[in-house]
């Protein structure tokens, strides 16, 4: 990432749904938790209730990060890059588990960390924060190999009773609530893979009892996530739904992942002939985030050893089968036209972005490769020196991470570029703050919708809450959760004529207008001549001449 070329109290992506992120953060430095913002949405502040998102974990480990740094930012920047350590120890934690050599251990647990994976989603923080994944499959996997917790036989070896007292059976639940407190998608793919491991004892063992431990921890991933849901549940209940987060079964279909896209080489690959043939196919149809979900050359080569593994004769079932059997169940779930679509289409389309249980499946890639490196240690072993092993694997681990990576941006954020846009935009808000006495509001025109909607013309989405990431004191009417009572009042106010439009949100309290010319056709011509002679003073305008406040104090 060339983190000595960036300034850490500068984010390290600066627009798009990162930009949620940052009022989130924000919000839970400045506000107590994230839940709430009385500085958005004005006049009455942003309710995060009225919209489906739960990630209480991260927000936990943000606020702790937070008691060393009011600065919403670095603490970010921090959080994203502390998911590195994290994860690469979570996944020694597993090799070291399973009894693999350290050298073998750190060789699977550097290439998951540095998965392409990892870059790509820097603008969804928290679905790049997967470090928690190598734990979860741990406990996947003592499912599935029928690893006695939770629930042990009497003596007659007839009725069950629960046990938690074991170090597994407490390790499983910790980690389940913890997975659970972290967005939706892995601890759906979580509960699946854990149904799919207790149906292979069920049917390995003949014994219908072998699926209570994974119906245990089902209900406990479940359950959390439904205590993380309860503020929603009750706003809800109270205020009636929002109708945001709503999604389509189209939506299944288009955003599943495709094998094509877990073996070819990354967009932007280091070698130019492998990025010229990921440019040719990505000009063909069907190509969003699962982008993102590319194994590398080495995580590819243990995908395909464990689809192999399938036709394979089993004398002695081993981890290998485990790993084979949920690598074909999360790609039967996940791909195009895959079960999702069906579950979609018969349970639920709430769960639409398939491709992301590539980091499951990249996962379990990249512990077949591992296990092979780790037989190939214990033969050299007996026959020679460990150095030219160790130089081997470092070898190995260096292509692999030079090959899942890349120099362009997503992994080398553009460090100069954000920053010069982030200090002008910062400059232009401090200028606004010191003609407003604090806690004064601002209408921001044009009126979009927030959150996810297409933006006006070449304003994009959430463009608007930059100006709330650089002010102390200032409310901003951008951030009512649309559908919601000042979200009408604000669309309704916003399409009267302009004389009306300025009286009434004069009358409403607001001390100014925040306007971004880059969501009109006209860059804002129009309206800002009526402004002009409504207002009746010389709007402030940023250095790029794109953003204008009207100051109406007066």
């Amino acid at each position: 990432m060339q983190l000595w070329r960036a300034d850490l109290r500068v984010p390290f992506t600066y627009t798009g749904d990162a930009l949620l992120y940052g009022i989130a953060t924000k919000g839970a430095i400045e506000e107590g938790w994230w839940l709430h913002n009385s500085s958005l949405g004005a006049p009455t502040g942003l309710k995060y209730e009225a919209y489906p998102a739960i990630e209480n974990f991260h927000f936990l480990l943000i606020k702790l990060i937070s008691i060393f740094s009011s600065d919403y930012a670095l603490t970010l920047n921090l959080y994203y890059l502390l998911t590195f350590p994290l994860t690469a120890i979570t996944s020694l934690y597993f090799f070291k588990y399973f009894k693999f050599s350290f050298g073998s251990a750190l060789f699977g647990s550097l290439l998951f960390t540095f998965l392409p994976y990892h870059f790509f989603r820097s603008y969804h923080l928290f679905l790049a924060a997967y470090y928690m994944v190598p734990l979860m499959i741990l406990v996947i996997l003592w499912v599935c190999s029928g690893k006695p917790f939770l629930v042990q036989f009497g003596d007659n070896k007839r009725w069950p009773r629960l046990e938690f007292k074991s170090y597994e059976s407490v390790f499983s639940i910790v980690v389940c609530v913890i997975v659970g407190s972290c967005g939706l998608y892995y601890p759906f793919f979580s509960c699946f893979l854990l149904l799919i491991a207790g149906a292979n004892t069920c049917v390995q063992r003949k014994k219908i009892a072998a699926l209570l431990a994974p119906a245990i921890l089902v209900g406990i991933l479940a359950g959390t996530v439904f205590i993380n849901h309860l503020p929603l549940a009750i706003y809800q209940y109270t205020h009636g739904s929002s109708g945001l987060g709503q999604r389509s079964v189209v939506d299944a279909e288009v955003m599943g992942f495709k094998i094509t896209q877990l073996l070819l080489p990354i967009g932007g690959h280091r070698w130019m002939p492998l990025r010229a043939l990921k440019y040719r196919y990505n000009l063909g149809p069907l190509v969003n985030e699962n982008d993102t979900a590319s194994l590398g050359f080495v995580g590819s080569i243990g995908f395909l050893i464990l689809l192999g593994r399938l036709f394979s004769r089993k004398v002695n079932r081993s981890l290998i089968d485990d790993l084979s059997l949920l690598n074909l169940s999360a790609l039967l779930l996940a791909t195009i036209g895959g079960f999702g679509v069906l579950f979609a289409i018969f349970i639920s389309p709430q769960i639409r972005a398939y491709n992301r249980i590539s980091v499951f499946i990249a996962f379990f890639s990249l512990v077949a490769v591992t296990q092979i490196v780790e037989v190939l240690y214990k033969t050299l072993k007996r026959r020679g020196p460990k150095f030219y092993f160790a130089c081997i694997g470092a070898l190995i681990v260096v292509v692999g991470i030079l090959d899942q990576t890349s120099d362009i941006h997503f992994f080398v954020p553009e460090y100069e570029r954000i920053k010069t846009e982030y200090q002008a935009d910062a400059d232009f808000i401090n200028q606004l703050e010191a003609t407003l006495p604090p806690r004064s509001m601002v209408f921001q025109l044009p009126y979009i919708p927030f959150p996810e909607s297409p933006g006006a013309y070449k304003l994009n989405d959430h463009e608007p809450l930059k100006a709330y990431l650089h002010s102390k004191s200032l409310r901003w009417s951008y951030g009512a959760i649309a559908g919601q009572e000042d979200d009408i009042w604000q669309r309704s106010v916003a399409a009267k004529p302009t004389a009306e439009f300025v009286q009434d949100i004069s009358r409403a309290g607001f001390k100014g207008i925040y306007l971004n010319r880059d969501g009109y056709a006209d860059n804002g011509a129009a309206i800002e001549a009526d402004l002009r002679t409504i207002v009746g003073t010389k709007p402030i305008v940023n250095r790029r001449r794109n953003l204008v406040f009207y100051n109406l104090r007066n």
